[in-house]
């Protein structure tokens, strides 16, 4: 019987370290707010200077990773991407301006000029396609889909911008989100060489922070988020 005893104190005691569970130390808890804290990051700034002391192969490397890293319905994989630096960025804001001077008039030009300019005073841009072809393929090959591909494209290059915006902003960067998209990808297609099934969804400009990004003013909407149980 004391052997007995003997056993179940020590059974117990084992169990007891086994289960004990410690309290999350401050650390822990820092970590879990790390993503959220890396969204806030994510600000629109249209002050972006080239004063950037990552290497452009870095640079390539951590939009790669973040594009790579990021779901699509099917694994359609259908985003691509391209990564524009010094000569090759300003060309690009170049023909955005002249395809914007020859289809606005005038007076409203200059405004969009000035924009354009602060897009091109940044360190580089990535321009966000879709391959049609992979889209098409996939169409024929789940025909009951074929409806959906187009939306899910979408989805798709949103949450590649998404991915590639967040790890720049991660990296101390700053970035502004354009879209010039059906009047100037034919152009920027036949100036690059760039596939004629891509079609480009969006531009994102990066570079270094010269002002201070103000505070995001949240608009509150009971309704727009919502929980059941």
């Amino acid at each position: 019987m004391a052997l007995l005893n003997k056993i179940g104190q020590v059974l117990t005691t084992d169990l007891t370290k086994d289960f004990k569970f410690p309290k999350k130390s401050k650390a822990v808890e820092n970590l879990e707010f790390t993503f959220v804290e890396k969204l806030k990051k994510c600000r629109g700034t249209y002050q972006l200077g080239k004063r950037v002391h990552y290497s452009q192969a870095y640079l390539t490397e951590l939009i790669q990773e973040a594009v790579h890293s990021c779901p699509s319905a099917y694994n359609s994989q259908s985003a691509r991407i391209i990564v524009l630096f010094a000569d090759s960025h300003h060309q690009f804001w170049n023909i955005v301006k002249d395809i914007q001077r020859q289809h606005v008039p005038a007076s409203v030009y200059e405004g969009i000029r000035i924009k354009l300019d602060q897009c091109a005073n940044a360190y580089g841009t990535i321009l966000f396609y879709e391959d049609q072809r992979a889209i098409q393929q996939l169409q024929k090959k789940i025909p009951f889909s074929a409806d959906d591909f187009p939306l899910w494209s979408e989805q798709t290059s949103g949450m590649v911008q998404f991915a590639a915006w967040t790890a720049l902003a991660d990296a101390g960067l700053g970035t502004s989100l354009q879209h010039y998209n059906a009047q100037i990808n034919h152009p920027v297609a036949e100036h690059f060489k760039i596939d004629e099934n891509w079609l480009l969804r969006a531009q994102l400009c990066f570079g270094s922070i010269e002002e201070a990004i103000e505070d995001k003013i949240e608009s509150v909407n009971p309704d727009s988020f919502q929980v059941f149980s």
